[in-house]
């Protein structure tokens, strides 16, 4: 039950990285990321990958409870 907690976190991070990264570069916004002006498919992608890491710590911490939880369970 934890993997699929893991799987649609990053899955999830990783759609919503793309699309706010999509509709900011057609919308004409220049992504920035600590200060740096990242523009064009280089901002999506790297936007895409940040919250594509981020869902998978989020992920990583909701299939650890949710393990935690089976493993108490069981007891």
């Amino acid at each position: 039950m934890a993997w699929p907690v893991l799987k649609w976190a990053t899955v999830i991070g990783l759609a919503l990285g793309f699309g706010a990264g999509t509709l900011s570069m057609l919308s004409g916004n220049i992504i920035s990321i600590n200060g740096t002006a990242i523009s064009g498919w280089y901002g999506v992608w790297s936007l895409t990958l940040a919250l594509g890491i981020a869902g998978f710590l989020f992920g990583l911490i909701g299939a650890l409870l949710v393990r935690a939880v089976g493993i108490a369970a069981e007891k």
